[in-house]
């Protein structure tokens, strides 16, 4: 799964696109050989960049980014450029497209306090034409609408792409923008590449009003550290290429997620609402309840509590090695007890409870009584 923790900019090997896999040591040179000539190409972008025998690329980026800003509008190749290897650092993250003729750089300027301000840096290609700008994507793709006094930018680390019928290409970015500490935005905003411009696409269609964005505000908290104990992010955005459809995570009347989801098909031009419903990942058996309420692992075992209404819950496991998409192994229904969080089960003698544990959940199991099973819960591998 996919989580939303910032990607890093390193520079990948040219050697790895080689069919002739080299040995570590000449892939290692490699990386050096291009590390000297991106500082080299940046010493050219912002000429007062020292030449220590210390220096490397991370030393270059500061909060302003001045030497990748002028390398990438003064120089037509970085749009091919492989800035793909990533490094656990603050420095810039980059989403190309799958045909490789758009860009989104992105980073954390460090203003604007827990509203984190991000900046981007966009490039594209239209014919023979590379052009590229210092600019938010909304600021470039809605000029005439209404802005902050700041034009605060968005984090952008994914672009789709969607081939349409009439031969043109739908782009499609995973943009987040962190409102506070505990409450964000993520939105899918659609744009196409037309007669030399880089424009806004209002291909989201529901009940017959369009927008080129959907998407949802929430607690971050509520999801990350709740409902899913930190399995990730990938479940707000999904895309079923057998069906051809997009699911967009949905909230309730106070903003947290509920992992149920806007359902939008693609007819080849537009996405269109259908429904909202249940995930095509989990298996059909359980689609009827009203939020996630618990999802973890242990040792042996994936599981899933929904809540059907009120104080009703269904527990739903999986052996290990199983997915959400397969017939649950066990499926029972019982209650949640407020006074200290846990959730109980019983089928016959047996008796499943799920409790906290120091920030976590166990799973226990008792027949007539005794435990015979208890295991915490595991991250996933």
């Amino acid at each position: 799964m996919k989580a939303y923790s910032l990607l890093y900019l390193l520079l990948f090997s040219f050697a790895a696109l080689s069919a002739c896999k080299p040995s570590a040591a000449a892939q290692a040179k490699k990386i050096k050989e291009m590390e000297k000539k991106e500082l080299k190409m940046l010493k050219e972008a912002k000429p007062e960049i020292s030449e220590s025998e210390g220096d490397t690329i991370e030393d270059y980026y500061g909060t302003s980014r001045e030497g990748l800003i002028n390398w990438v509008l003064t120089d037509t190749a970085t749009l091919s450029y492989p800035f793909t290897r990533s490094i656990e650092k603050n420095y810039v993250t980059i989403a190309t497209s799958d045909d490789n003729l758009l860009r989104i750089y992105s980073w954390n300027t460090g203003l604007g306090g827990t509203m984190i301000r991000w900046d981007n840096l966009i490039q594209y290609r239209s014919g023979t034409e590379i052009k590229a700008v210092h600019q938010s994507l909304d600021m470039l793709l809605h000029p005439d609408g209404e802005h902050d006094e700041i034009d605060f930018g968005s984090y952008i680390d994914t672009i789709y792409t969607y081939p349409c019928t009439d031969g043109s290409k739908l782009y499609m970015v995973d943009d987040y923008f962190r409102i506070s500490s505990n409450y964000s935005a993520n939105s899918l905003v659609a744009m196409r590449i037309k007669d030399g411009n880089l424009v806004s696409a209002p291909c989201f269609v529901r009940h017959g009003k369009r927008s080129d964005t959907i998407g949802f505000e929430h607690s971050i908290a509520d999801w990350y550290f709740l409902a899913n104990l930190g399995e990730g992010w990938n479940w707000l955005f999904q895309y079923d290429e057998k069906t051809q459809n997009l699911y967009v995570a949905t909230t309730d009347s106070i903003n947290s997620l509920i992992d149920r989801y806007d359902i939008y098909h693609f007819n080849g031009t537009d996405f269109v609402y259908q429904k909202t419903d249940a995930p095509f990942w989990l298996h059909p058996q359980l689609h009827n309840y009203e939020r996630l309420a618990l999802f973890f692992r242990t040792k042996d075992y994936m599981i899933r509590i929904d809540n059907l209404g009120g104080e009703t819950m269904r527990y739903a496991s999986w052996k290990k090695g199983k997915q959400m998409s397969d017939k649950p192994d066990l499926v029972l229904t019982g209650k949640f007890i407020e006074k200290d969080g846990s959730f109980i089960f019983s089928e016959g003698s047996y008796r499943y409870l799920v409790v906290p544990d120091t920030y976590k959940y166990m799973l226990k199991v008792q027949h007539n009584g005794k435990t015979i099973l208890q295991q915490p819960q595991e991250a996933e591998e």
